[in-house]
């Protein structure tokens, strides 16, 4: 295999105001004639206004069943054989999953983001969970390139706030985490070069952020673009030296201690962003995000995310396990007294 891969993906990316009104003309375009819808339940009766007049009813429409599982792309993926295209609707977990069918079908994806919860609608791989709980299976690299990415922006700015604090603290992590995986004094090749720049522009943007719904249409439109589009070119660009860090793994450890999550991914990556500043002792950029998430709403202490004391322990002893491959990488032998110390600095 190759030591390094540089993915270019979507084919086409357009963020623009009243953009879905033109979604007949991308079909011809891309000569699909028998697409199929993909959506849930939510995102249909929110979408009607965006689209052309009837849009809904010109071709079959599958609805997703709520989480990335290998099961529910087989199960898409038998019902979506007769069709050559799929157009999806919706937010992570949706795009991520029909990423799934679409590669086991060969066929051409059209992904229209409905939340600004992450940057899934544009890269090449799905973060899939195991059927019937929410612990994280697998991150499945698809060889597919996603045909097109279709943004409107003003549908984006009406989602509801914790989606869109979660597309915050995600693509802000780009860089509090890999930072660490591309130092600016030892970046030799050109790629690493720009994936670093890519991750400063995801932190310069974020800290931007004010008030999203009075935000200028210059501005939405910056903030969506670094959200998706350099978000997720940092994964391309980056390749390994773009994998995620401590927030994830905190995220990771969240979600195996809370069963039912009543926080977006972002969210919780975000007081993840803390955990790893305050774990390398770096007040510098601890003051920073103490400073920017309140303006905001974003988390900066165990008890916004409703962390008790009993949980730290095993939150601990999670982030340590040797297992954490990604962690231990830039935090080697990393000891669970030492991430205990730090998540009782954020009480």
């Amino acid at each position: 295999m190759a030591e390094r891969t540089i993915r270019l993906s979507p084919g086409e990316y357009v963020n623009e105001p009243g953009i879905l009104k033109h979604l007949p003309d991308y079909l011809s375009q891309h000569k699909l004639s028998h697409p199929v819808i993909i959506t849930d339940e939510t995102v249909k009766k929110v979408i009607p206004p965006y689209l052309p007049d009837g849009f809904l009813d010109q071709y079959p429409l599958l609805l997703f069943h709520g989480n990335c599982t290998y099961e529910e792309a087989d199960r898409l993926a038998d019902l979506c054989q007769p069709y050559d295209g799929i157009i999806a609707f919706g937010g992570g977990q949706l795009l991520d999953n029909v990423k799934l069918v679409a590669d086991k079908l060969n066929v051409k994806l059209f992904n229209i983001p409905t939340v600004p919860s992450n940057c899934a609608a544009l890269t090449t791989k799905s973060i899939v969970y195991a059927e019937g709980d929410h612990e994280m299976v697998a991150n499945h690299r698809t060889g597919i390139t996603i045909s097109v990415v279709l943004v409107e922006p003003e549908l984006l700015r009406v989602a509801p706030q914790h989606y869109i604090l979660s597309g915050i603290g995600d693509t802000i992590a780009k860089y509090y985490e890999i930072r660490r995986r591309l130092p600016k004094d030892n970046l030799p090749l050109v790629t690493q070069q720009v994936a670093r720049n890519f991750i400063e522009v995801c932190h310069r943007e974020m800290l931007h952020v004010k008030n999203v719904a009075t935000l200028p249409e210059i501005e939405l439109k910056n903030l969506w673009d670094t959200i998706f589009l350099i978000a997720a070119s940092v994964d391309n660009f980056a390749d390994d030296d773009g994998r995620s860090l401590a927030a994830h793994t905190f995220y990771k450890a969240y979600v195996k201690i809370k069963d039912h999550p009543a926080w977006t991914h972002g969210e919780i990556v975000a007081l993840g962003n803390l955990f790893q500043v305050t774990l390398e002792d770096n007040d510098e950029l601890a003051t920073e995000i103490r400073q920017f998430y309140p303006t905001i709403g974003l988390p900066v202490k165990l008890a916004d995310l409703d962390i008790t004391e009993a949980e730290i322990h095993p939150i601990a002893e999670y982030i340590c396990l040797k297992k954490n491959t990604r962690m231990q990488s830039v935090f080697p032998d990393v000891q669970v007294t030492a991430v205990e110390a730090a998540l009782r600095r954020m009480i």
